[in-house]
């Protein structure tokens, strides 16, 4: 059966392909430019990698911020293992390349014999799947080689649980060849637990390893052009129509506060340009971060890799994409530089982490322009507020701490046949 759903699978794939793509690549340059990039890395394979001795470890990250999250295992793995990692994303690959000793590409297209080429080319001991990128042609190709097959930090939110559920009798022949799940909490475990099929999937709540990444990434403000007094506001991975949301709230609270500055960083850029435009249109001048000065109290960050150093110069943080469905983006990354954080209703991606702060008093949750303006212009009021809610933050990330360690172990404990 699993064989049959593995066909009608790739034959879906393929089809997607052909309808989504074509269509895209003849109307959109940019998308041309992107699917250009690395092409051939795209129909599988891989140089070969020199193992020393040593055992291979695939890392498969879906985008930049998965790679930022995992540096702190592979810092630590490389050091006995050989590693080869796979990203989805241009700009996860470009920061991958970086890594020092390991092997970094694009992931291939989830197609069997393309799936089975890379395995047989690279011929890892291990694949270490990063959160939820759960890919059928490349869990049945990596069972069908005997490659043991881990999940580290792995979670799956409400809407994916709810969405594999309906179709579980094809998930669970896919899902349930994975070997081990460290799952960020035992609600992601039970999830996983619940797909493991006739096979008994080894499951830990080994935590998050994104609370342990190294946040020592921040900047002074002068080298952004800032002093001290300088009152500062980030609205970071904005998405849709927050960026009208965020230009109403800088109006309100230009108002009482004049002279503060606001950061608005959209989770993507591709348009960048109808940002612009809306922001001409309601009458906000607004500076560009790629140009280098603050000419303006209203930014826009039109580059990518930027905002974990405005974070650390801000003094109050909103986190974008959970004012409108699409799951929220994470509220560590502000916390962890110990900023007062503010997000939105729908945090389904990040529920946990969420769910932390607001506990330790380190976050609140808004779900209205009205309610983000108040809560912005009553940190202003009270200054040592914003201090006190940051120090909140902060102690909330640094409770969390420990799972990099407690997944590295689960790691070489499966890799050796220890049954721990």
């Amino acid at each position: 059966m699993s064989k049959i759903f593995l066909l009608v699978y790739n034959l879906l794939f393929v089809l997607f392909i052909i309808i989504a793509f074509i269509p895209a690549f003849l109307l959109s340059r940019r998308f041309r430019t992107e699917l250009n990039y690395c092409l051939g890395e795209r129909f599988g394979g891989g140089d070969k990698i020199k193992k020393d001795g040593k055992k291979l470890l695939w890392f498969h990250c879906s985008s930049l911020g998965e790679v930022r999250a995992i540096e702190p295992i592979l810092d630590k793995l490389k050091i006995n293992f050989s590693i080869f990692l796979t990203v989805a994303t241009k700009s996860g690959r470009e920061y991958a390349l970086k890594i020092k000793d390991i092997k970094a590409a694009l992931f291939p297209l989830d197609i069997y014999p393309l799936m089975l080429k890379t395995i047989d080319a690279i011929k890892p001991d291990m694949l270490v799947i990063v959160e939820t990128e759960i890919w059928s042609s490349m869990l049945y190709a990596a069972h069908k080689r005997g490659v043991k097959i881990a999940v580290v930090n792995a979670r799956m939110s409400d809407k994916t649980y709810r969405i594999y559920k309906k179709l579980g009798f094809f998930w669970k022949h896919f899902i349930g060849l994975i070997d081990i799940a460290l799952a960020r909490s035992k609600e992601d475990g039970d999830r996983f637990a619940h797909f493991s099929n006739k096979k008994k999937m080894r499951i830990f709540v080994t935590g998050n390893i994104k609370y342990d990444r190294d946040f020592s990434l921040g900047v002074a403000r002068e080298k952004m052009g800032f002093g001290d007094d300088d009152m500062i506001f980030t609205a970071g991975s904005v998405r849709g129509r927050e960026v009208k949301v965020i230009a109403r709230v800088y109006k309100n609270v230009c108002a009482k506060y004049p002279d503060i500055k606001f950061f608005l960083a959209p989770r993507h850029l591709d348009r960048l340009d109808e940002t612009e435009n809306f922001l001409s249109s309601i009458g906000i001048k607004f500076s560009l971060f790629s140009k280098g000065s603050a000419a303006e109290n209203f930014i826009l960050v039109d580059v990518f890799g930027k905002l974990q150093e405005i974070y650390s110069i801000s003094d109050i943080c909103f986190v974008g994409g959970s004012l409108v469905n699409t799951g929220g983006q994470n509220p560590i990354e502000p916390a962890a530089y110990a900023k007062p954080v503010i997000f939105g209703s729908n945090m389904e991606n990040f529920k946990a982490e969420a769910e932390t702060l607001l506990a330790y008093g380190g976050a609140v949750q808004v779900s209205t322009t009205t309610a983000l303006t108040k809560q912005i212009l009553s940190l202003l009021d009270n200054r040592s507020a914003i201090l006190d809610m940051g120090e909140k933050a902060l102690y909330a990330v640094k409770s969390q701490r420990g799972a990099v360690s407690a997944s590295i172990e689960k790691i070489k404990e499966i890799l050796s046949g220890n049954k721990k």
